[in-house]
């Protein structure tokens, strides 16, 4: 086995999904998602655009409760799809919906669900499948995700149904995967199928290692000093393996031990050097003796100091999202999921601005007679402008209720106008015509004056018409004491008795506007969180979430699966791993070469050591 010095893992943080380059294909039509972080090493999730056959595309998406039935898909292209049907604020249970595209066309189904919480509806589970369009193509994984990152940023991977193809991850030119830690750094890549190396950095990494142990194990901590946190290791080892624990310190620990309880604690052994560096401290499982059985080793400074893990580390929380760039909106998100098995994800809701179903403001103004319909109003948005649909209202009215609209043209509510008006004259209303017939006494015909409904009218433009009996007809026109030509009729003309009937015309005022008293019903903007459209999303690391193509940062996940230094090396394969651990022990025997009889009590027993000093 070849040793050489460890590398310095390259801090770098997990990137956005990317175009690949220096590959067969364009950049448009290979993309990635990276995965894994510098101390472990970096995976890839390959996709290729390739041509699509006649298979759905299925999903499923969650929504609010005031979704609009309209979803965000990208199936070849991307495109808003719309279920026919669909009402908002229902609440269905299964029902099955065609999908339209913007283009009218019918590509698939979409079942909606409603989802509750006791009685009350919380959102909707919206499944999907959508057919691409002929000649379309869609993205694709390849069959060998994830697929490791190498020197220089170089990958290989293979199309579905196509060869192996090689391309270079942009960034990551001085990229070198992990050796590990400075004991296991020794472990070359060729060594990786017997000796696996993994870091654990939470008691559930650490029940997880000891879990997958062979039972009966038997641990050995070689260890500058056996604190509370060594101790507190080796009790969760024989709470899930079962086996032995021993202890061996460098000979300036054990002296300063001979004076304690551990002289006669038969799991305390020695290490005949004088020190030990915490970096160097390491621990072996040795399976049963069974050759057949597979070995495992810790190593480094958190073997002996405590590295402050959490108990459990599930974590399930609501938060403000924290915005990657400038102009995105503003976003939450629901988080869970165990931190240790990288498996965190994060339902995400933007909080977006909409106009209320129904009337959330009203308020009144006055306005004087050269207003022009328009006003301003500030909401919950700040300042708007609005304008009456159908202004002015139409003459001689009192009063009208009229729409309102904003600037965009979008329907905002109503206003109730109360017109003050005042007379400005009158004129003849020709549309109502009224009976008149009465008696007067007088000579002639011509200009005969006469009272009806109060008012006074006089006989002109009078002419002969007939005679009946003894009276004699004229055919007249009335007009009032204004002048005005107000109707037409006939006098009959008997001795002095003049008999008159016809139709008299009404009069109607004339009005003019002084100005508006308004009262104003609006619909406001309000704030409502939408589900993102592809949900849920996973945790990238260092904390980042990305939803709809908008990146944000999640406060308090800043380390989750970046490096943090507190972590724990650990080594485990086949029998061959406990040849590798045995060979990189802190010091080799330094009798094992010869024939004396300390090679046969290489770790002496503390008590051993001290009374053979006098201790």
């Amino acid at each position: 086995m070849r040793k050489s010095l460890a590398l310095i893992p390259l801090l770098l943080p997990v990137l956005a999904q990317v175009g690949l380059l220096d590959g067969p294909r364009p950049s448009t039509e290979v993309r990635d998602y990276l995965e894994g972080n510098a101390q472990e090493g970096y995976r890839v999730r390959v996709e290729f655009l390739l041509e699509t056959g006649a298979s759905p595309i299925q999903g499923t998406s969650y929504q609010s409760l005031t979704w609009n039935g309209r979803l965000y898909l990208c199936v070849g292209g991307c495109d808003t799809f719309s279920l026919q049907g669909f009402s908002p604020g229902t609440y269905p249970n299964g029902q099955a919906y065609n999908l339209y595209d913007s283009q009218g066309k019918l590509r698939g189904k979409a079942g909606v669900t409603t989802v509750y919480s006791g009685t009350q509806p919380q959102y909707y589970r919206v499944e999907y499948a959508v057919w691409p369009l002929q000649g379309t193509r869609t993205w694709q994984a390849s069959p060998d995700n994830p697929v490791p990152m190498e020197t220089g940023g170089w990958l290989t991977a293979r199309p579905p149904g196509g060869n192996p193809e090689r391309y270079r991850y942009p960034g990551m030119e001085s990229y070198r995967p992990p050796s590990g830690g400075s004991i296991f750094a020794g472990i070359s890549p060729q060594d990786r199928d017997l000796a696996q190396k993994s870091l654990i950095d939470s008691m559930a990494k650490l029940r997880a290692f000891y879990g997958r142990l062979v039972r009966g194990s038997e641990l050995w901590f070689f260890v500058p000093e056996v604190s509370p946190w060594t101790f507190q290791l080796a009790q969760e080892f024989q709470a899930r393996v079962g086996g032995g624990v021993r202890f061996v310190v460098p000979e300036g620990t054990a002296q300063s031990y001979c004076p304690t309880s551990y002289r006669n604690d038969t799991r305390f052994y020695v290490l005949p050097r004088p020190s030990l560096d915490k970096k160097d401290a390491l621990a072996v499982i040795w399976p049963p003796q069974n050759a057949s059985q597979k070995g495992a080793a810790m190593a480094g400074r958190y073997l002996v100091d405590r590295p402050d893990w959490p108990e459990t580390d599930y974590v399930s929380f609501t938060t403000p999202l924290l915005p990657t760039v400038e102009g995105l909106p503003e976003a939450r998100a629901d988080v869970w999921g165990y931190i240790s098995q990288a498996n965190l994800r994060a339902r995400v809701w933007f909080r977006e601005w909409t106009i209320a179903s129904r009337y959330t403001t009203s308020f009144s103004f006055s306005r004087d007679s050269s207003w022009d319909g328009t006003f301003t109003h500030r909401g919950a948005r700040g300042e708007e402008g609005f304008r009456l649909a159908n202004y002015p209202p139409p003459s001689g009215a009192s009063s009208a209720t009229l729409g309102v609209r904003d600037t965009a043209d979008r329907d905002r509510g109503v206003a109730y106008l109360e017109i003050q008006r005042e007379v400005a004259g009158y004129e003849v209303d020709t549309s109502r015509p009224q009976s008149v017939r009465t008696t007067v006494y007088a000579n002639p015909v011509e200009g005969i004056t006469f009272t009806w409904n109060g008012e006074d009218f006089v006989t002109y433009n009078c002419a002969y018409s007939r005679t009946t009996w003894w009276t004699r007809i004229y055919a007249c026109r009335f007009k009032d004491s204004g002048g005005r030509d107000r109707g037409y009729g006939e006098v009959g003309a008997y001795y002095s008795q003049r008999n008159i009937g016809g139709v008299i015309y009404p009069l109607k005022p004339l009005y003019r506007v002084r100005g508006y008293r308004v009262t104003a019903y609006l619909r406001d903007w309000v704030q409502v969180d939408r589900a993102a459209s592809d949900n849920d999303r996973p945790v990238e690391a260092g904390g980042y979430v990305t939803a709809e193509g908008k990146r944000y940062r999640i406060p308090g996940l800043e380390g989750y699966l970046q490096p943090q230094g507190r972590e724990i090396e650990a080594l485990e394969g086949d029998p061959y791993v406990t040849y590798i651990t045995r060979s990189l022990l802190p010091d080799r025997n330094p009798y094992g070469g010869l024939n004396r009889e300390e090679a046969k009590t290489w770790y002496k027993p503390l008590s051993q050591w001290c009374q053979e000093r006098g201790k």
